[in-house]
């Protein structure tokens, strides 16, 4: 098959799992055109150099300049008609390239893309699949009336819907006419490279990890009350904390506003070394987010055999059962929180326990070989125009 992607930023350290898809589909012999505002040239050196079915095609200041330098008379009509320059001449050219590769399936990998390429995937000829994550339809659907309406008519052109949860799929019904076309296929890891390289022991004092973006969804300051709270029975402890953001700022506020800058350290954005590196070394994984998708974070610090404690927060629910191979909260619940981190701070045994049940989850469920092999049964089911439930 010759496989379109459509993203913003290609290849990126915060959307691996894009990156394992393209690698994953190009290995098992497909054409994988990735298209995109802006390709990290280094990154895709290292990971794709050498790959002769993987390509990546930029949407750039410059490319659209030439296409429409060679292309004056459609672009200065469709001006006339419709959307003003600027946005004919995007439109205009990625429509060009993406059918320029002849491909037999377009894959858009966010919704919010996928609204704003509307213009296209009404003339492209390939089969339509748009992805469904998290922000998009979480949050951006609860505060944009105009998103509501897009995102309808997007469903109605896409051939077929991919969410990441049985939650997404609940999150997206109110706004698809057609629930057909959704098919649930997890996130996924690649359970070979985030295996454990050294035997689980505890470390004295005990180490938490959290890896996620500073924004809200991501829950810290439900976590910073619960880290809060378990410092009155326990001391021994640091909290880690990967990641960078707007809310950098707020979050430093309140953890020397509840005293905490002695147990809470923030180390910026790792790269993926860095991360296997911490998860290594780390002895509870910490998820307090407000919603996920599904948080890829948590599979990869299950397939490293840590002992999860995650809110009840979207599809994590769908990955973990409680006190079986990880450990659950409502969202918001600080003192539940709290409680589980004490359980699990003050009890190596069961740490290691769940930690191997954990491992055995992901490797379930949750690796790139069955997700891709999902992705490609659905794309053979709508090139054969039959249903897309697998």
């Amino acid at each position: 098959m010759r496989i379109g992607i459509v993203t913003i930023s290609f290849p990126t350290l915060s959307e691996t799992f894009i990156s394992n898809k393209v690698l994953h589909l190009a290995s098992r012999g497909h054409k994988v055109v990735v298209f995109c505002e802006s390709i990290n040239t280094k990154l895709y050196n290292k990971l794709f150099a050498g790959h002769a079915n993987v390509q990546a095609v930029a949407f750039t200041k410059s490319r659209m300049a030439v296409y429409a330098a060679l292309h004056p008379l459609a672009i200065l009509n469709a001006a006339m008609q419709k959307q003003g320059i600027k946005n004919t001449i995007a439109g205009k050219t990625r429509l060009h390239y993406i059918n320029k590769h002849q491909l037999d399936i377009l894959h858009v990998g966010f919704s919010g893309i996928g609204t704003l390429y509307m213009p296209v995937l009404k003339k492209v000829g390939a089969k339509k699949i748009v992805s469904c994550r998290g922000s998009a339809e979480k949050v951006k659907l609860l505060v944009f009336d105009d998103r509501k309406k897009n995102i309808q008519l997007l469903f109605n052109e896409v051939d077929a819907i991919h969410c990441v949860s049985n939650d997404m799929r609940q999150t997206i019904l109110p706004y698809c006419a057609d629930p057909s076309k959704i098919f649930v296929n997890f996130p996924s890891i690649d359970a070979a490279q985030f295996k454990r390289s050294q035997p689980y022991t505890a470390n004295a004092p005990l180490q938490i990890l959290s890896i996620g973006r500073f924004t809200f969804q991501k829950g810290y300051f439900t976590g910073l009350l619960a880290v809060k709270k378990l410092l009155e029975t326990f001391n021994e402890f640091t909290w880690v904390i990967v990641g960078d953001g707007l809310q950098k700022e707020e979050i430093i506020f309140h953890i020397h506003q509840m005293g905490l800058q002695n147990h809470v350290v923030l180390v910026g954005a790792k790269s993926k070394d860095e991360v296997i590196g911490l998860y290594n070394k780390a002895d509870i994984f910490f998820l307090p987010s407000v919603y996920e998708g599904i948080a890829n974070v948590a599979l990869e610090a299950m397939a490293m055999e840590l002992p999860v404690v995650a809110t009840k927060s979207g599809g994590m629910q769908e990955v973990i059962t409680h006190d079986v191979d990880g450990m659950l909260a409502d969202v918001y619940d600080s003192n539940m929180l709290a409680g589980l981190l004490l359980t699990l701070a003050t009890d190596a045994t069961k740490r290691a326990a769940l930690g191997k049940q954990a491992r055995e989850r992901v490797l379930q469920q949750f690796t790139l070989d069955k997700q891709i092999t999902i992705f490609e049964t659905t794309y053979n089911n709508l090139l054969n125009n039959n249903t897309v439930v697998i």
